[in-house]
């Protein structure tokens, strides 16, 4: 029996559909009510990036990771976990693509990872049933693994993952080319396979649905038609090879299947939520840290609010493991859109800093795919403090050429929790607390707890999808020292004089205090005064 549940991202109501494939074949469809939740969490570490094709590169006619020998052995599976089977082998393909495989990973520690903690929080499951794509990716991006079946981890976080735009057959093949495979969802249905079980087409959509996930690893643009000689015949030749977990003797190509491009499922997030591919991986390290606020990834978009430019952020405390930002991770579906990233100081309250002259941009680009975003910061040193990183995302530029109907909407992914609204059920708990993500339009910051509560009538909240990666800790506590290199130099003087002249303005409270050299709570030119002096003393 193989069971997938899965949903699609939508607005404040969501559909739950729950497949079943026995000897009969049943569907049943649940409206389902989301909020959010988020868990304070730090995770471990991760540096160097894998290999990554040339975006020019002329794509070849056929391509295949198992006969370049970047694919496992094909399992049988074991429960109705094939979405854990999937996207574990996926992994181990991108490691073995990139030189980086140790040893087998394990399926049973994600599938464990994916169901109710003690305290009630996490996939509402048990071991071996039915999941959701959401699970695998909450996984990696998290970094709770992947690891060893032997419990050692696999040596790679996760930074950045697309969600397949099953239109766009060009993009999912340079994935598959980079990283070696995508895991895709797709429909079974048994009249829609080939009489020798190799290949499978599937071109009309059916009222039998039976979900089940597996891992596609290259592709043939000349796959004869003729090879589908079941139900559903395409019109065209090509195919997609998939690595299939019903066991490597299921037919005479070793586990594997060839699916149709014209199938109607495979890549289709309107009935299984998203395909993905994993778009970058970075080595661990001891030194490198994740930081967030959740651990379960986006369980839905929060794009609430009808505005064109808004900020989200998450609050960290840059004390605890490191405060040399390397890079930032962001979820959103607003591809096109343009994304800032601020570093923002925090006040009194808790609250961060409203006044966009004191924040710090950190980097900035284009939301190109839908999905986890990574943004590289250039190793910029932080407070030894609370602060908060801050994603601006602005459609205003996309939505100028668009009717307004058409409009892209502005969001960020949350981590929402699920409630079957016919038997009232939870699906999935995270946990909230205030304090963690706020969201600043109309020109004022407010908690998102706070937000749901006051616009949504919801007690429980959620968490933004906004992690942060540190490499390292450097002491900021220096005297004079207001650029955070370590020690007082002329470049500090420079600096100082731009903020005086209000030509620099986005310095952070450290610096700031750095910055009053002779400690009398202002700074004027008698700090840059006495720097210089300090300065000569020591040449």
């Amino acid at each position: 029996m193989y069971i997938s549940m899965v949903f699609k991202m939508k607005k404040l109501i969501k559909t739950l559909t729950i497949i079943f494939i026995v000897t009969l074949i049943t569907c049943s469809t649940f409206s389902v009510n989301a909020a959010v939740v988020g868990v304070s969490h730090t995770s471990s570490d991760a540096s160097v990036q894998v290999t990554e094709n040339d975006e020019d590169e002329t794509l070849p006619p056929s391509y295949s990771s198992l006969d370049l020998g970047y694919c496992t052995d094909v399992k049988f599976q074991i429960g109705n976990i094939c979405w854990a089977y999937a996207s574990i082998s996926s992994f181990e393909t991108a490691l073995l693509k990139n030189n980086a495989f140790k040893s087998a990973l394990s399926t049973d520690e994600l599938d464990k990872w994916g169901t109710m903690r003690e305290d009630g929080t996490g996939w509402k499951r048990g071991p071996r049933e039915a999941g959701y794509t959401e699970i695998p990716i909450g996984y990696f991006m998290s970094w709770g693994g992947p690891v060893s079946e032997d419990g050692e981890s696999a040596g790679f976080g996760t930074t950045s993952l697309a969600y397949i735009d099953r239109s766009d057959r060009n993009a999912i093949k340079k994935f598959i080319m980079k990283n070696g495979a995508v895991t895709a969802n797709l429909n079974t249905y048994s009249r829609a396979f080939s009489k020798d079980n190799c290949s499978y087409c599937l071109t009309d959509e059916i009222s039998n649905i039976s979900g089940h996930t597996v891992s596609v690893v290259g592709w043939d643009d000349n796959y004869s038609k003729k090879n589908f000689d079941g139900n559903y015949i395409p019109k065209e030749d090509g195919a997609w090879l998939c690595k299939n977990s019903w066991g490597p003797q299921n037919n005479s190509i070793g586990g594997y299947l060839w699916i149709s491009y014209e199938d109607y499922y495979l890549f289709n997030d309107d009935f299984f939520g998203p395909s993905y591919a994993i778009n970058e991986l970075t080595e661990l390290s001891e030194n490198r840290n994740l930081y967030q606020n959740e651990i379960y990834g986006a369980t839905y978009e929060f794009n609430y609010i009808d505005n064109q430019d808004m900020y989200y952020c998450n609050v960290f405390d840059f004390s605890e493991n490191g405060n040399v930002l390397e890079k930032v991770i962001f979820e959103s579906t607003s591809i096109g859109a343009d994304y800032n990233i601020y570093y923002a100081p925090i006040e009194e309250n808790g609250v961060p800093v409203q006044k966009t002259q004191r924040w710090q941009k950190l980097g900035g680009g284009t939301v190109d795919f839908k999905g986890y975003l990574c943004c590289d910061v250039d190793n910029k040193v932080l407070s030894q403090s609370k602060g908060a990183i801050v994603v601006e995302i602005d459609t205003s530029k996309i939505n100028r050429e668009l009717q307004e109907d058409q409009y892209l909407q502005n969001g960020v992914g949350v981590s929402e929790w699920l409630r079957n609204a016919s038997t009232k059920e939870m699906m999935f708990s995270d946990f909230c607390k205030s304090g963690k993500s706020y969201l600043s339009y109309d020109g004022k910051f407010i908690d998102i707890k706070d937000y749901y509560k006051t616009y949504l009538n919801d007690d429980i909240g959620g968490t933004l999808v906004i992690k942060a990666i540190t490499n390292g800790t450097f002491d900021t506590n220096i005297k004079g020292d207001a650029d955070f290199s370590g020690e007082v130099d002329i470049n500090d003087v420079t600096l100082i004089q731009k903020y005086l002249a209000d030509i620099t303005l986005n310095l952070s409270d450290d610096q700031l205090d750095n910055a009053d050299f002779n400690g009398d709570g202002e700074i004027n030119v008698t700090d840059v005064t006495v720097i210089q002096k300090y300065l000569a003393k020591v040449s």
